[in-house]
């Protein structure tokens, strides 16, 4: 039966990726692990009931020889249900450029955008 699922993005900088989600977005750090040139390899964060881990391109790649890419290439985005969309909206507005501006989507939803360090794109939306 499965229970969770949890995103393991893969980063040029665990430790920017990190800084970016915790001073942005908020989340904390639950665990790390250190690398070459005291550089982290790997981390998990987490907020409310959310949690992501990130994992260095070469030490990935080593662990899963078939994502070997020469660069970070996001392929996915994050898409974060939250309360009080147009709160986090304006708070975030006044941190980091926003991507998608606050709108209605095709699709019915409302929600607007960010990017994060690393190019992966983060949606934000909220339940009706």
């Amino acid at each position: 039966m499965y229970k969770a699922m949890t995103t393991n993005l893969m980063v040029k900088s665990v430790d920017k990726a990190m800084a970016f989600y915790k001073e942005v977005l908020g989340f904390s750090e639950v665990a790390s692990v250190p690398g070459k040139n005291n550089e982290l390899q790997f981390a998990i964060l987490s907020k409310d009931q959310l949690m992501i881990m990130m994992q260095e391109k070469n030490n990935f790649i080593e662990e899963y020889p078939v994502l070997k890419t020469p660069a970070v290439q996001p392929s996915v985005s994050l898409y974060i249900v939250v309360d009080n969309l147009e709160a986090l909206y304006n708070e975030l507005k006044t941190k980091h450029s926003i991507y998608t501006e606050l709108h209605t989507s095709f699709y019915g939803a409302k929600e607007f955008a960010i990017t994060d360090v690393d190019g992966y794109v983060l949606t934000f939306t909220e339940r009706n």
